[in-house]
């Protein structure tokens, strides 16, 4: 996955996805990214008068944080069999 910072959408709802996604509450997100817990509220925050708009570079984290999680649970295919001789 590479960053494209076309594909911002700093919406609270995309946001809070994404954590749930990655199996992350605000503050374990918060202290993964390296910012503060009220940064993390301000984004998913859906009152307008306490929201901030999440920048990319938060987004790109979270999402790559959701990937990882869902390829983590994805079932694992067993190696084949070595050929019969």
């Amino acid at each position: 996955m590479l960053p494209d910072a076309a594909l911002h959408n700093p919406s609270p709802d995309y946001i809070r996805a994404l954590l749930e996604r990655a199996g992350l509450s605000q503050r374990a997100a918060a202290k993964r990214l390296g910012i503060s817990e009220r940064m993390m509220r301000y984004y998913v925050a859906t009152d307008s008068s306490d929201h901030r708009s999440a920048p990319y570079c938060v987004q790109f984290a979270l999402e790559t944080l959701a990937n990882a999680e869902v390829e983590s649970q994805a079932p694992v295919a067993p190696a084949p069999s070595p050929p019969l001789r």
